[in-house]
């Protein structure tokens, strides 16, 4: 299934699809080339973004794994741990804002999942957001998301688990020493188990 979500990138859309199904089900990029009677080439072309399928390809490939497949596009709550994942990905592959537009783009989601109900919170969490490029903002929204469950008193999203949703070492968000020990003493728990030492504070005002 391919997700809509406004500012997504519909350059990597397709590729990140096939790249998920490939990896749920254990094979290689020549494993998947091979059931689907493609060229290996062609899987890595289209993983990487630099070649776009056409629908019937797309379709052939992640069919030969799982067989009828329906494809739909999907609107997706920006403020969902998917959305702000893409927003974080747009914002650091050059897109407006860079590191800072990424950043606000994590603390939009931490002051939505504050505000959410139970029901609410496993809405906007339950799907694993694709990863980022960048540990340090892929731990980040883990951790929010932890966050948000220990609040609730209830267990997170298994994929808030995945090793490369924690950093080391540890990321402190002011990157000024001076600061280091107020960030390291004030972080909530859930950040700093995944590595990201934030201050209250900073979470708050930012």
């Amino acid at each position: 299934m391919i997700h809509y979500n406004r500012g997504m990138h519909w350059t990597t859309a397709a590729g990140d699809t096939i790249r998920t199904t490939r990896r749920a089900h254990g094979l290689t990029q020549q494993a998947l080339a091979h059931a689907a009677g493609v060229p290996q080439s062609t899987v890595s072309e289209l993983e990487s973004g630099r070649r776009q399928p056409s629908l019937p390809l797309l379709a052939r490939i992640i069919e030969s794994v799982q067989g009828p497949t329906e494809l739909r596009l999907v609107a997706r709550d920006r403020h969902s741990a998917v959305g702000t994942a893409e927003r974080v990905a747009t914002s650091l592959a050059g897109g407006s804002g860079g590191e800072d537009a990424a950043l606000r783009a994590v603390l939009d989601l931490r002051d939505t999942l504050q505000k959410a109900d139970a029901a609410k919170l496993d809405g906007l969490t339950r799907e694993a957001p694709r990863l980022s490029g960048d540990r340090r903002f892929d731990a980040f929204v883990a951790g929010v998301v932890e966050e948000a469950y220990a609040r609730h008193r209830l267990e997170p999203p298994g994929w808030t688990q995945e090793s490369s949703r924690f950093v080391r070492p540890f990321w402190y968000l002011s990157g000024i020493q001076d600061l280091h020990w107020w960030e390291f003493s004030t972080a909530p728990g859930p950040l700093l188990r995944h590595g990201v030492l934030a201050a209250r504070a900073e979470l708050e005002s930012v």
